[in-house]
């Protein structure tokens, strides 16, 4: 069990001042029209969003009504908006709709399957769906993950509806890139923010987490560590990847697959880049992609800081702060190949990367550029250049 009754209802951001004003809203029953949840990928977005469309219909009145208590998570409504042992599973409920790339839209020849954007014509559905009455719940939810993913003309179409929205009818809208969202449409929302977890809370809600869903944990304390580092206080990455594997093995295969790359020809770079993006890029493969940008930016870092601590007294201290400890030895070996100023440009090119696939820019042509910029190894000491 969960060690707070709070937590086990609102989930690991329990204890910030967004489900707090969440909690007093729903109390009052003055929940706003549309709520706007922003945060960085992974932080738990979704998930609250569920909890908070779960509070709006619980079965149980109590808890529904008070809001303080959140939902029951326990009531056959409940679970058919998030089961346990399907937590991918979109909401099974005809009044609570995830809408995200891909979904249906009021055209029945339009083929969404590989879409990275919600059209105006998904928006004309939704505005067909919430002018009906609810039909199971006295409310309906509407949630749309992510927002920033509405093109302009969806956008401007939703914006109509923003601003004259149904009775009963609630939106929450998701978005890592808020500052992309149109400023009449935040204006129209209430924002609130979710950010990362600390770290010491963040393994503490894992554990419990962790017991609750049957899922393994490292039993190595070094290698728990690592793994609360990779996760940068995202309880949600952690779910979604400790249910996929072991995310501290994955991250080494990675780190072995970025440095077989650093060595290799730039006809072998571009052939791996042609694998991995493949022909159709879909929103599954974005995510893909930024999580590998995720593993290069470390493991370039960690190179970078083990240069600039070198011998220095600090040196020991240094290891704390590289978040693939599990690496060191492999760290140090390589760090003295390259340059350091190199691998600040590299880490800079990352950035620019993972910043042009998210505006729409090509991804394969994004991932090209980066990895024929991959710094050059230098000759290690005692032996000739090439």
């Amino acid at each position: 069990m969960l060690s707070e009754l709070s937590e086990a209802r609102w989930g690991p951001h329990a204890g910030s001042s967004s489900v707090r004003a969440l909690s007093t809203m729903l109390a009052a029953d003055r929940l706003p029209h549309a709520l706007l949840l922003a945060g960085p990928i992974g932080v738990g977005k979704r998930d609250l969003a569920l909890r908070v469309a779960q509070a709006l219909i619980c079965e149980s009145r109590a808890s529904a009504r008070s809001g303080a208590d959140g939902p029951c998570r326990a009531c056959r409504t409940c679970q058919r908006l998030h089961q346990p042992s399907q937590p991918e599973l979109a909401p099974q409920h005809a009044d609570i709709e995830l809408v995200a790339p891909g979904s249906l839209c009021a055209e029945s020849d339009h083929d969404h399957r590989n879409a990275r954007s919600i059209g105006i014509c998904v928006v004309r559905r939704i505005e067909q769906a919430i002018a009906l009455t609810p039909f199971e719940a006295e409310r309906r939810v509407i949630i749309i993950d992510p927002a920033d993913a509405l093109t302009s003309e969806a956008a401007d179409a939703f914006l109509k509806t923003l601003e004259e929205p149904p009775d009963r009818v609630h939106f929450v809208l998701l978005s890592a890139r808020e500052a992309e969202l149109s400023e009449t449409i935040r204006s129209r929302c209430r924002s609130l923010p979710l950010t990362p977890l600390p770290a010491a809370q963040l393994d503490r809600w894992l554990g419990d987490w962790a017991a609750e869903a049957g899922v393994s944990l490292p039993h190595d304390e070094e290698r728990r560590a690592e793994l609360i580092r990779l996760a940068r206080g995202r309880p949600g990455w952690l779910q979604t990847t400790l249910r996929s594997g072991d995310p501290v093995a994955q991250r080494a295969a990675q780190i072995d697959e970025a440095e077989r790359l650093a060595s290799a020809s730039r006809g072998e770079r571009l052939q791996w880049s042609e694998r991995t993006v493949g022909r159709g890029m879909t929103a599954q493969t974005l995510a893909d992609l930024d999580q590998l940008l995720d593993a290069w930016s470390d493991w370039w870092r960690d190179l970078w800081l083990s240069q600039q601590l070198g011998q220095s007294d600090s040196r020991e201290e240094s290891a704390a702060d590289l978040t693939h400890p599990s690496q060191r030895e492999r760290i140090e070996r390589l760090a003295g190949l390259y340059d350091q100023r190199d691998i600040s440009q590299f880490l800079e090119q990352i950035e620019r990367a993972r910043a042009h696939i998210q505006n729409g820019v090509n991804a394969r042509l994004a991932l090209d550029v980066l990895l024929l910029r991959i710094p050059p190894a230098q000759a290690a000491p005692g032996q000739p250049h090439e």
